[in-house]
């Protein structure tokens, strides 16, 4: 935008006295005017945008605030306890079914550990080759503790594999092989231990990422004999590797039903509730008891409520005509933003049809209106009806034509990208537009006029400081004239 020089000149005219830089201001203030009200109406305009992108953005927290309640979730939300958490710790997520349950674990799932023989450094180089590696589960014979080794046992591949690693020059060492592994990414880990040997301490040792019995390693290998003696593992045959924790699942009961699992985090048993198997319980039952969590639905209500409160106070004070107070919103008396509030709470008034139970509208779970347009709770009335019967009001929310449902598809089209919302937004910026193209025609043409006042004041100065002179010089000619008509 561009700025004028009023008030550059601070000189009164040539000879004449006018003040050629005060009469110009004032002048091009008048002229200004139309400009002044025009950028007025531009602010205007940013204000509305920004009124409107406020107002979208309660709608989004009104949405969010939704979620959980148009999904019957946070109504189906329990807890469960443990009374031995050293034992089960339990975690209730949602559906589950209130009761207490006796649970014993005689078995915790574990991962296997396979010890190779020591080296005496990880750099130097062993042989190359091919290894394969399998995971399966292996039956059968006898296992010697002293030794780490299977005798008679057999071998079953778990589907999965086998899988083929490359051993070469690039990574024949006892540092490659384990970084080789590892890079393949094939549910086996590697690392190096140092067991403090003073000839071959550094000893390679290989685990099952994935706990199980079925997650036992067996390797073979084509190539070097040195790569071979060191990894080649088959439990039913040649053992070149000790094991040190067998591959097993997890045994347990749940009152007196007999379960395996492949590992000890465990969400398929009891509906809703996820156990967390840490210790054997020596054949002392533990005991988790599941009831239903009303905290969570209470919080989603709330939050709710809030958000709906803070939505109505934003649009209150946006379409405030500034009658009472004098201070105007940016929407003020805008019908069509009064109208989003009018949206919402006809659905909120608007009770679900098909609900089955006791509790039919909000205020019977004890969400209602007050005479200010807000939600009130009464938080005492809400826990009694979650505690009494929390899906039917679940369902008040979270049905086809549940309070949740309905709204989420009112916010959404306000607030979705080009939706109710974004269009009058457009529209505004728009007029902007427009309003900033007649701004710089303006700029333009009081830059000319201001240019042609200037040059005419000070075409005036010229003139009545000649006049002034010539009147001087008359005025001092008629003197003298005078004079000499006196003196003769």
């Amino acid at each position: 935008m561009a700025t004028f020089g009023f008030g550059t000149i601070t000189s009164q005219g040539v000879g004449s006295n006018i003040n050629i830089a005060g009469i110009v201001r004032e002048l091009m203030a008048i002229e200004r005017a139309p400009l002044d009200r025009l950028i007025e109406k531009k602010e205007s305009y940013d204000a509305k945008i920004s009124a409107l992108g406020t107002i979208k953005s309660s709608l989004s927290s009104l949405q969010t605030s939704l979620s959980g309640l148009a999904s019957g979730s946070s109504f189906l939300a329990s807890s469960a306890d443990s009374s031995d958490t050293t034992k089960v710790k339990a975690t209730g997520t949602s559906g589950a079914v209130a009761g207490n349950y006796a649970i014993e674990i005689s078995q915790l799932a574990q991962s296997q550990k396979l010890v190779a023989t020591g080296q005496a450094d990880t750099a130097t180089a062993i042989g190359t080759g091919t290894l394969t590696i399998d995971l399966g589960t292996i039956s059968g014979g006898t296992f010697d503790n002293g030794t780490g080794k299977y005798t008679g046992a057999s071998f079953a591949s778990n589907g999965n594999g086998p899988y083929d690693i490359t051993i070469d020059p690039s990574n024949n060492t006892l540092a490659g092989i384990r970084d080789a592994i590892n890079d393949a990414d094939i549910g086996v880990t590697a690392t190096i231990v140092n067991d403090g040997d003073a000839t071959n301490p550094y000893r390679l040792v290989l685990s099952s990422e994935n706990s199980g019995a079925d997650q036992s390693i067996s390797m073979s290998v084509a190539g070097d004999a040195a790569l071979s003696d060191l990894l080649s593992h088959d439990p039913a045959g040649t053992q070149n590797l000790s094991e040190t924790v067998t591959a097993q699942d997890a045994n347990f009961t749940v009152d007196g039903i007999d379960i395996t699992k492949s590992s000890n985090s465990v969400t398929d048993v009891i509906d809703g509730v996820t156990l967390d198997l840490t210790g054997t319980t020596g054949g002392s039952p533990v005991t988790v008891s599941v009831a239903n969590d009303t905290d969570v639905a209470k919080s989603a209500v709330e939050s709710f409520v809030e958000a709906y409160n803070t939505l109505q106070a934003e649009i209150k004070d946006q379409i405030d005509s500034g009658y009472l107070d004098g201070e105007a919103g940016a929407l003020a008396s805008d019908a069509a933003t009064r109208q989003i509030l009018t949206f919402i709470r006809n659905e909120l008034n608007q009770a679900p049809t098909g609900v089955t139970g006791n509790y039919q509208n909000l205020s019977s779970i004890g969400v209602s209106f007050e005479r200010d347009g807000t939600l009130s709770l009464d938080q005492s009335k809400l826990a009694a009806a979650i505690e009494d019967d929390s899906s039917n009001v679940a369902e008040l929310f979270s049905s086809a034509d549940g309070y949740a449902t309905r709204l989420d598809d009112v916010i959404d089209e306000l607030v979705q990208f080009n939706g109710t919302i974004d269009t009058r937004t457009n529209a505004f910026r728009d007029r902007i537009s427009a309003l900033e193209d007649r701004e710089i025609r303006w700029e333009g043409q009081l830059e000319r006029t201001e240019g042609r006042l200037r040059a005419q004041f000070t075409n005036l100065d010229v003139l009545m400081s000649n006049m002034n002179t010539t009147s001087s010089f008359l005025t001092q000619q008629l003197a003298t004239l005078n004079s000499q008509l006196n003196n003769g």
